[in-house]
């Protein structure tokens, strides 16, 4: 039977980035506690998508959000972020069992009926949150639209019993040092990494063989380095995309680094990384109205591309096209006439996020692939 959820408190609309406010649900007999932080301009009359970002053992959604640093990102992506609280002594997500997912669901539910929330659903969380996030996507009713682990892991259990999970986008860091979350796994219950990453590979369908990306090692202090291997061509759009933290312990990549728990990669930005990726599966479009900005005339093709990109416009408007890879690094920023033919020979093969723009507000962002 499913639980009845009651708001305890009115939750303040602010337009500041950095406001956040704690609240709770009646859940299976107790209050439980969240942080929501609703994004700059957030508006009644735009639809926003949700992101659950879950914490780690031993912590809470406030420190979630601050080793993350979501909220800025999150502001200039239109999410909607949750920072849930986990219960107990050890302040852990019940992996076993489905009191949590029943709580995560719910909290969902309530948000979506409280706020102007679309139906994308992310999920992304740090060590036993990130647990949690394989957990919850294989076991709830909501559809999740891709899911995000930071120096997490998916037990044997789950795997046996998820068969028939939903196959879904998966990207994963993990350190190589990781002496909390061992990189080799903790047999005969959590496999190694590796195992996990082809578990979902094989799930989803995706290209066994896949395409690599040595990071540039732009920071020289942080003792570590980032592989990245991307699996394409999954069942439903799926994909899974692996970045592998050579020297990297239990840490977020681009945080402030914590020596206890080894190395902090600063060569990437985890949460930037990880937004993009949401963006990308997200086809509803925040602060836009379509009968007025034209956005259905606005096209870029082909996807994949080769050697160009043709931008299709609404006649008789500027706009500018940028181009990101998947660093959050703008590699490409022109202006528009109604349409044209960009050149892309020098662009390098891989996965590339792009915005649309006009002179008053974002149109339209998206993901193209050059192979």
């Amino acid at each position: 039977m499913k639980t009845i959820i009651l708001t305890l408190s009115t939750i303040l609309i602010c337009a500041n980035s950095a406001f956040a406010q704690l609240d709770s649900i009646y859940e299976q007999g107790g209050y439980r506690t969240f942080k929501i932080h609703l994004p700059a301009g957030y508006s009644t009359n735009n639809q926003y998508p949700i992101v659950l970002n879950l914490h780690g053992l031993l912590s809470n959604g406030t420190q979630q959000q601050s080793i993350t640093q979501f909220d800025n990102i999150a502001d200039s992506k239109g999410f909607l972020v949750l920072y849930p609280n986990a219960t107990g002594n050890l302040k852990s997500w019940a992996t076993i069992g489905n009191s949590d997912v029943d709580f995560l669901s719910n909290l969902v539910d309530t948000i979506r009926s409280n706020y102007s929330a679309n139906n994308c659903l992310f999920v992304t969380g740090f060590s036993n949150g990130g647990f949690m996030t394989y957990k919850f996507a294989n076991n709830t009713p909501h559809t999740v639209s891709a899911i995000a682990i930071g120096s997490g892991n998916m037990s044997n259990s789950l795997k046996n019993t998820s068969t028939s999970a939903p196959q879904i986008p998966v990207m994963h860091f993990h350190g190589t040092t990781d002496n909390t979350v061992p990189y080799n796994g903790t047999s005969p219950f959590i496999s190694p990494v590796d195992s996990t990453i082809q578990w979902w590979v094989q799930h989803n369908n995706c290209n066994p063989f896949p395409s690599f990306t040595a990071i540039p090692n732009s920071n020289l202090t942080d003792s570590s380095t980032v592989e990245k291997y991307y699996y394409g061509d999954g069942t439903n759009g799926s994909e899974v995309t692996f970045y592998k933290v050579l020297n990297g312990g239990h840490t977020w990549s681009g945080a402030t680094p914590i020596p206890a728990f080894g190395s902090t990669n600063q060569d990437i930005n985890q949460s930037t990384i990880i937004a993009n990726f949401f963006d990308s599966f997200c086809t509803a479009t925040v602060g836009i109205n379509e009968e007025n900005s034209n956005v259905s005339s606005i096209s870029l093709y082909p996807n994949p591309f080769d050697n160009q990109l043709i931008i299709q416009l609404a006649p008789n408007t500027d706009y500018t096209l940028i181009l990101y890879d998947n660093l959050s690094r703008q590699v490409l920023k022109e202006r528009f006439y109604d349409h044209s033919t960009i050149n892309t020979d020098y662009i390098p093969n891989g996965i590339y996020f792009y915005e649309i723009r006009n002179a008053e507000k974002l149109l339209k962002t998206g993901k193209v692939i050059k192979h």
